[in-house]
C-alpha cells in the first residue's frame, strides 16, 4: 500500500479538523431566558425577549449542589386546571429521554407538564431547538474537503 505525501494527509486531516472543531462544546456557560409568564405575559408564547436579557447560568448557584454547572435551558409549560405558565430558566440535569427534545408528563387534578430542554445559547426562547453549529461544521468540512481535493 503507497504511503501519503504531506499533501494528501493534509486534504483528509484539515477538512476533519475544521468540522470536530465545529461540532464540539466549549467549557463556557451556557446563557438562557429566565421569566414565568404568571409574572411577566411576554415570557410566554410569542416569546417577547425584548424585555429581558440572557442569564449567565454559571452565575446561580444551587444551595443543595454547590458544584453543579447549568448544562441545558429549559422551558416548561405547565397546565393546571385552565390556568397555562410557561416558565424558561436554565437546566442543571440533562433530561432524563435521551435523544428527545421535549416531553409530558399528566398528574392528578387536571395537571400537566411538557417539558422541553435544549444546550446552545438562548434556545429555550423557540417553541422547538434547534442547534446550528454542528450543521455549520459540517458544510465547512464538506466545503473544505471539496477545495483541498480540488488544490494540487
Amino acid at each position: 500500500m503507497a504511503a501519503f505525501d504531506n499533501s494528501t494527509k493534509c486534504k483528509v486531516w484539515l477538512p476533519l479538523l475544521v468540522t470536530f472543531a465545529f461540532t464540539i462544546r466549549t467549557g463556557f456557560a451556557i446563557k438562557c431566558w429566565e421569566c414565568n409568564s404568571r409574572y411577566d405575559r411576554d415570557c410566554g408564547d410569542p416569546f417577547n425577549n425584548a424585555t429581558f436579557a440572557l442569564t449567565d447560568c454559571n452565575q446561580r448557584n444551587l444551595e443543595h449542589f454547590p458544584q453543579q454547572q447549568a448544562t441545558v435551558c429549559r422551558k416548561i409549560l405547565q397546565k393546571v386546571r385552565d390556568d397555562y405558565r410557561i416558565v424558561r430558566g436554565c437546566g442543571f440535569l440533562s433530561s432524563e429521554k435521551e435523544g428527545s427534545d421535549c416531553f409530558k408528563r399528566a398528574g392528578t387534578f387536571n395537571v400537566l407538564i411538557q417539558y422541553c430542554s435544549c444546550d446552545s445559547d438562548g434556545c429555550n426562547a423557540a417553541p422547538g431547538t434547534f442547534n446550528p453549529h454542528s450543521w455549520i461544521g459540517l458544510l465547512a468540512g464538506v466545503v473544505l474537503s471539496t477545495i483541498m481535493m480540488k488544490v494540487k
